[in-house]
C-alpha cells in the first residue's frame, strides 16, 4: 500500500520494431541499480535525472503485488536476455502491460529532508492500436474506400493481391462465416506484410495486436467494395465495424487515456529512412492519427473523452546509437520536423501542458571510434545482425532536409545486436539520453 506520495501512470507506446520492450526494460533496470552510480554522478543512465544527479533518488523496487489480476510487463525476462552472454534483442510485447515501480526519495525540507515515495506506474501498450482513431469518425463504407484505396498502392499492391483476388469472386448474398474468417487471414497476411517492411497505417490495428481479443469473432473485420457491402456479408460487416468501435477502440482509449499522466511515443526515423518514401509518408500519416490521441480541445475527435489529465508528452527519436555521435542532434531536429509537417496548426502543443522531442537509445548497441588515419571522422564499432563479427562501420550522414531528397540518401541502418553486458545487471544498461527523458517526465514530481 502506499500509505503516502504520487501516483503516476506513465503510457509507453510505439509502432512496431521502435524499441518500446528494451526502453521500459532498459528504464526500469537504470532505477533499480541507481546505487550502483553515487559515487559516480554525472556518470550511468541516470545522468542528466536532476532528482539523482543532486542524491535526492534514494531507490526503487517492483511491486509486484499491485494489478496481480492484469498482464505485467516481462521485466525480468526482458534483462536477462539483454544481460545473457549470448545477448538478443528481447521478444517484443504484444498488448497492453503494466510495470509499476516505488521510488523512494528525499524531499528538501526547511529544517530537514523528510522520506517519500512516487508510485510510477509504466503502461506498455500498442502504437498500432493508435491508427484506429480516426475510425471513431468513419462510416464503414468510407473506411472500406479508404483501406482498399490504400492497399493498392505502391509495394501494399503486392501484398494486399491475395485478399483483392479473393473478394473479386465472392457474390454478395453470402454470408458464411468460414468465407469472412479467410478473408480475415488473408488481410491479416497483408497488414502484416505491410507493418513488417515499416509501414505503419494498418487497419484494424487490433488485426495485428489483437492482444486478449485473439480469435475473437469481433476482429473478424476487413473492408469490402461497394457492390459486396448491400448483400448480407456488407451488413454483417458494418455491423461489426460498428461493434469494433464501441467494444474495442472507444474502451481502450476511455478506460488508458483518462488515466494516462505522462506519455512517451517512440518513433524510429532511421528504419523509415532505409525504406524510403513510401514508408515515411505512412509515418508521416500515423503521426498525425497520434497527434490526435492527445488532444483534447474543443471540436476534437476525442471529446467524448472526460477525465483525462495527461499533462506531458515526449517524442523519442529512438536507435541514437545507430548513428555517429555528431549525426544525434540531426537526429533530433529531423523528428521535430516531422512532428511539424504532422501538427502544422500546433494543435498538440495548445493541447497539453508540456511537450518535448528527444533522441535516445535506451540500451547503447555501439562505440563510438574515430578513423586512425586522417582524415578522422566518427565511426561506430558495433555487430550488426547480418554480419560475422564486430567490426567499425560508416553509416553515412543523416540528410538535413525534411522530406529528403530521396535519390541522394546514402545512410545504412545498419541494425547493430546488443554486445554482452555482465555488469548491466548492477550498473544498469549504457544508454542515451535516457535520464534526460525521466528529466522530462517525472523531475518537478520530487519537489
Amino acid at each position: 500500500m502506499l500509505l503516502s506520495g504520487k501516483k503516476i501512470k506513465l503510457g509507453i507506446t510505439g509502432f512496431s520494431r521502435t524499441g518500446k520492450t528494451v526502453f521500459i526494460g532498459s528504464l526500469a533496470q537504470a532505477l533499480l541499480t541507481a546505487d550502483s552510480w553515487e559515487s559516480r554522478r554525472g556518470q550511468g543512465p541516470l545522468s542528466q535525472f536532476s532528482p539523482f544527479e543532486l542524491g535526492r533518488f534514494k531507490c526503487a523496487s517492483i511491486r509486484d503485488d499491485i494489478h496481480t489480476d492484469l498482464p505485467q510487463f516481462p521485466f525480468r525476462k526482458v534483462r536477462d536476455s539483454l544481460i545473457d552472454i549470448n545477448s538478443a534483442w528481447p521478444i517484443p510485447t504484444g498488448g497492453i502491460s503494466h510495470l509499476v515501480l516505488d521510488l523512494d526519495y528525499f524531499q528538501k525540507g526547511r529544517f530537514w529532508d523528510s522520506e517519500k515515495k512516487i508510485q510510477l506506474e509504466l503502461i506498455d501498450y500498442p502504437g498500432e492500436w493508435l491508427a484506429d482513431l480516426p475510425m471513431l469518425k468513419q462510416s464503414y463504407s468510407a473506411w472500406s474506400d479508404e483501406m482498399l484505396l490504400r492497399a493498392n498502392k505502391t509495394n501494399r499492391a503486392d501484398w494486399s493481391q491475395h485478399f483483392i483476388e479473393k473478394i473479386n469472386h465472392i457474390l454478395p448474398e453470402q454470408d458464411d462465416e468460414e468465407v469472412l474468417e479467410q478473408l480475415v487471414e488473408l488481410w491479416g497476411n497483408y497488414l502484416q506484410n505491410a507493418a513488417s517492411n515499416g509501414l505503419v497505417f494498418n487497419q484494424p490495428g487490433r488485426l495485428l495486436r489483437p492482444g486478449t481479443l485473439r480469435h475473437s469473432p469481433i476482429l473478424r473485420l476487413v473492408p469490402l467494395p461497394d457492390k459486396l457491402r448491400h448483400g448480407r456479408l456488407g451488413k454483417k460487416l458494418k455491423s461489426r465495424f460498428k461493434a469494433y468501435k464501441n467494444k474495442v477502440v472507444k474502451p481502450f482509449y476511455k478506460d488508458y487515456f483518462s488515466d494516462i499522466d505522462r506519455q512517451v511515443v517512440l518513433v524510429d526515423i532511421l528504419q523509415t529512412l532505409e525504406l524510403g518514401e513510401a514508408a515515411y509518408n505512412e509515418l508521416v500519416d500515423a503521426l498525425k492519427v497520434v497527434l490526435k490521441s492527445f488532444q483534447y480541445g474543443k471540436g476534437s475527435i476525442l471529446d467524448w473523452l472526460k477525465g483525462h489529465h495527461t499533462t506531458h508528452v515526449l517524442f523519442a527519436a529512438t536507435k541514437a546509437d545507430h548513428v555517429i555521435r555528431g549525426d544525434r542532434a540531426n537526429l533530433e531536429k529531423m523528428l521535430r520536423k516531422i512532428i511539424r509537417q504532422a501538427d502544422d496548426g500546433n494543435q498538440l502543443k495548445s493541447s497539453v501542458k508540456h511537450y518535448d522531442i528527444i533522441e535516445i537509445a535506451s540500451v547503447k548497441a555501439s562505440e563510438d571510434r574515430m578513423t586512425i588515419k586522417p582524415p578522422k571522422r566518427e565511426i561506430l564499432y558495433g555487430h550488426p545482425l547480418h554480419a560475422q563479427e564486430s567490426g567499425a562501420y560508416d553509416p553515412g550522414g543523416l540528410p538535413l532536409d525534411i522530406p529528403p531528397d530521396w535519390p541522394s540518401v546514402e545512410f545504412q541502418f545498419l541494425q547493430f545486436k546488443p554486445p554482452p553486458m555482465p555488469r548491466a545487471f548492477d550498473e544498469g544498461f549504457p544508454s542515451i539520453n535516457l535520464g534526460k527523458a525521466l528529466e522530462f517526465l517525472i523531475k518537478e514530481d520530487f519537489n
